[in-house]
């Protein structure tokens, strides 16, 4: 079990892990660019160093180092560690697994990939909080036993439940659950303001729950539907042919057929977490 742990990335994700690994009796430190994400972490009083420079952040000696920045971000910082010929075990928080993994086993980096699957719409280390993994999944890709090891009983630590897949097969089922659903909330928005904004005046309750995902990260969004495009893109092409089944029923006006497929859905939607 790692007694220091070293977080890059001072964000929802990397703040809340940092305060979830605290509460544990863990040392953490912690680094980050941006000024701003230093100085609402200092407030907290939980880091044993908070840096900006890098060779700083590795003189911490941290047992784990934990990257939890955005895709690309994370393949710059695997870069940088493996030209200064970083030997510490590795792992991410990153939404996307294929792409980092492959680079990590390129650098010939002691790596296993991960990710977390909590977060809120808004971002940044002052929403960050121990509680938000609690409960929550962390799937584990493509480390050797040993590391999975060691990050199986960490993360359980502090009160996750662990699942270990290949990098692909992640991001083939993400791409469904996850990344697809926040494309959807976007393009929802996205039609609403096209069409007129003021129409917004107008939303209820499900329309909020609906979008409530579009406020989302841009630059993580970004990141994750560049990264994972091609899963995403064949989600898009299915989903395109189930709304012009919908469209062709509802031209049809075919009561029966559509009620058929809402109650279908609706029982499914309605003992989804019954199952979990």
């Amino acid at each position: 079990m790692p007694e220091k742990i070293g977080i890059i990335g001072l964000g929802l994700i990397g703040g809340s892990l940092a305060k979830a690994f605290n509460k544990a009796g863990i040392k953490v430190c912690g680094y980050d660019k941006s000024i701003d994400s230093i100085s609402s972490a200092v407030e907290c009083g939980i880091f044993e160093v908070l840096t900006d420079d890098m060779d700083e952040f590795l003189d911490f000696n941290p047992d784990l180092i934990y990257i939890a920045v955005p895709v690309n971000a994370g393949i710059e910082v695997l870069q940088e560690l493996g030209h200064k010929n970083v030997r510490t075990l590795i792992t991410d928080a990153c939404s996307t697994k294929a792409t980092i993994c492959y680079e990590a086993g390129k650098l010939g980096l002691n790596f296993c990939g991960g990710h977390p699957i909590a977060g809120k719409e808004v971002s940044g280390f002052a929403n960050s909080e121990a509680e938000l993994l609690k409960g929550a999944l962390h799937i584990l890709t493509d480390g050797d036993e040993a590391s999975v090891e060691i990050l199986k009983k960490l993360h359980e630590k502090i009160g996750m439940k662990v699942k270990v897949m290949k990098a692909e097969y992640h991001d083939e089922i993400f791409g469904v659950v996850s990344h697809f659903p926040h494309l959807i909330s976007f393009a929802l928005m996205e039609l609403i303001l096209k069409k007129d904004k003021n129409l917004l005046e107008y939303t209820g309750g499900g329309f909020k729950d609906f979008t409530r995902i579009a406020a989302s990260d841009p630059v993580m969004w970004s990141d994750i539907f560049t990264d994972n495009s091609e899963h995403i893109s064949n989600v898009i092409d299915e989903y395109i042919d189930i709304l012009n089944d919908w469209k062709q029923q509802i031209n049809k006006k075919e009561k029966p057929v559509l009620m058929k497929k809402i109650r279908h859905v609706s029982s499914a939607r309605q003992c989804l977490y019954e199952k979990i």
